[in-house]
């Protein structure tokens, strides 16, 4: 095979598929709608920038940027006036797949030498599936990004690279019986620097994890993410965490994170940091630090990943005060000891969750849990355990999700074993909102039920915020939530509760309550919600 001819610039265009979900009512839970920065994405395109051997010039195509049919406009007009080398695609979530094929066409139509790859944790866990339905991908990236773009940009031929590198895999390699293998940065410190120079990074406008704390009228909001530790020694049932990077933790030197924040505040004004380690307080010494070095910048400052209950002490608690930290998300995942030993076999002893709430209020934090319902083997009586266990530990609030079946975690090969899903489900069809698993002991319409009444019985009928006569935060709470879904009924109606008790907003009351009523007399969900909980 001849060696490939190159130019003294190496062109990359990076295009993330679209994966947005369209805005969804109020009854839906969990459902992504609004703009992120692709950091995965930008971690290799500024660590190759950084390390190759080649000058390159870099451009990314965020669709979830553009409108319905304006990507495919952006993408064209592009490849015309870049021309680029290589094209990799970043394909994050399952429910991008959909997208793939028409792109691909587009990419390959307008030059069919080109260069086209895809990787993204979507991809890792299903690239034999998309090298045989996706003809115009010429192959696909497993696990970690950055070391295997640098091996094929630095390489003098990029398409024998592909056939031989262990983290790159083809179809000419996959009819050699090869699999893929992770190649894994072991200094972190090298990805810290992203490079938002990258991407438009006026036109993110992410919504800040929630939170009774945030106000329309506090300013501007620059929200930048970082990411300072890969890895997890866990193996949660719902979780592909471990095989997409290790099961050993690897930490950025907290010296490196900071100074990374010292530049976002200079160079783009950041005000809000966004930090999504999986195990960010996994090393409790190195967590202190780096809350203890964050409080200087007087940032606000997120963790929405949830963090480890086992690792909370006063000491941490008041350092994550002082950082800017007013809410702290939790990894529970479940109120059942059962079902945290036996079926999500996470490393948690549910006896330490209210001594670490009680940790966390006492520094004037808010405390929310996060759940997961629906995995193969809980019942009703679990999720009655959970909504027990959430008013025992007073929780301020609590987010369920419906457990997901990906491709890549242990969920999904119990589920395929046992068929607890269409063994012919395609890729792409598994999305957050909708939830798929039926078992001899459930369905997926009456676990779908269960969670979204045990969301409104904990969050709105029984919110310890207001309860307890903290009416000002309950009353952020549901204005948060109307923030976010403006027709939910039970956060006007536990609004006008809270307003009641509020001076100046009584007068408030009236017209918050009055919106109930409209949104109940015009649907029959939320109808039928109120009158489960005697609203009416």
């Amino acid at each position: 095979m001849q060696t490939e001819t190159t130019s003294d610039v190496t062109k990359i265009l990076f295009i993330v598929l679209p994966y947005l979900l369209q805005r969804k009512d109020a009854k839906n839970s969990k459902i992504r709608s609004f703009e992120a920065f692709p950091y995965g994405l930008l971690s290799v395109a500024s660590y190759v920038q950084q390390k190759t051997a080649r000058p390159v010039s870099i451009k990314i195509i965020d669709c979830n940027l553009h409108g319905k049919d304006d990507y495919l406009d952006a993408i064209s007009n592009c490849l015309g006036e870049f021309r680029p080398d290589i094209v990799g695609l970043s394909m994050m979530f399952d429910n991008s797949y959909k997208y793939l094929e028409s792109i691909s066409r587009l990419i390959k139509a307008f030059d069919e030498s080109l260069l086209l790859v895809l990787g993204g944790a979507a991809a890792s866990f299903s690239w034999d599936t998309i090298l045989a339905e996706q003809s115009d991908i010429d192959a696909v990236c497993y696990a970690e990004g950055e070391l295997p773009f640098l091996r094929l940009v630095d390489a003098d031929n990029r398409h024998l690279l592909l056939n031989d590198d262990p983290s790159w895999v083809t179809r000419e390699s996959m009819l050699r019986g090869k699999k893929p293998q992770a190649s894994f940065i072991a200094n972190l410190n090298e990805v810290i620097n992203i490079d938002y120079s990258l991407v438009e990074n006026y036109t993110y406008r992410m919504k800040e994890a929630f939170s009774p704390f945030l106000h329309e009228n506090d300013g501007e909001k620059r929200q930048y993410f970082l990411v300072s530790s890969r890895g997890c020694p866990y193996r949660c049932v719902f979780c592909s965490n471990a095989s997409i990077h290790g099961k050993q933790i690897r930490y950025a030197d907290v010296k490196q994170v900071i100074k990374h924040v010292a530049d976002l505040i200079n160079d783009y004004g950041m005000n809000v940091l966004t930090i999504y380690d999986d195990q960010l307080l996994s090393n409790v010494d190195r967590a202190k630090q780096l809350f203890r070095e964050l409080a200087s910048f007087k940032l606000r400052v997120e963790c929405p990943n949830g963090l480890s209950v086992a690792f909370i002490d006063e000491e941490l608690a008041m350092l994550m005060k002082l950082a800017g930290v007013d809410t702290v998300a939790l990894a529970i995942e479940s109120g059942s000891d059962y079902l945290i030993r036996n079926v999500i076999h996470k490393p948690l002893r549910l006896e330490m969750v209210k001594p670490a709430v009680q940790l966390l209020r006492k520094q004037g934090l808010f405390v929310e849990g996060f759940f997961v319902n629906g995995l193969p083997g809980e019942s009703d009586s679990h999720r009655r355990e959970t909504l027990e266990f959430i008013k025992e530990v007073e929780l301020d609030w609590s987010g369920f999700s419906l457990a997901a079946p990906f491709r890549g975690s242990p969920l999904y090969d119990i589920c395929v074993k046992n068929g607890y899903i269409d063994r012919d489900v395609k890729l792409g069809d598994i999305v957050l909102d909708k939830y798929i698993i039926t078992t001899p002991d459930s369905d997926p319409e009456h676990v779908t039920l269960e969670t979204y009444r045990m969301n409104l019985d904990v969050n709105f009928v029984n919110n310890y915020r207001l309860k307890s006569g903290d009416y000002e935060v309950a009353a952020n709470c549901f204005r948060d939530v109307i923030r976010r879904y403006e027709g939910h009924a039970f956060a006007y109606y536990f609004l006008s509760k809270a307003q009641e008790h509020l001076p100046a907003e009584q007068l408030s009351a009236n017209e918050s309550m009055k919106n109930f009523f409209n949104i109940v007399n015009n649907d029959a969900d939320w109808l039928a919600h109120a009158k489960y909980f005697n609203l009416l």
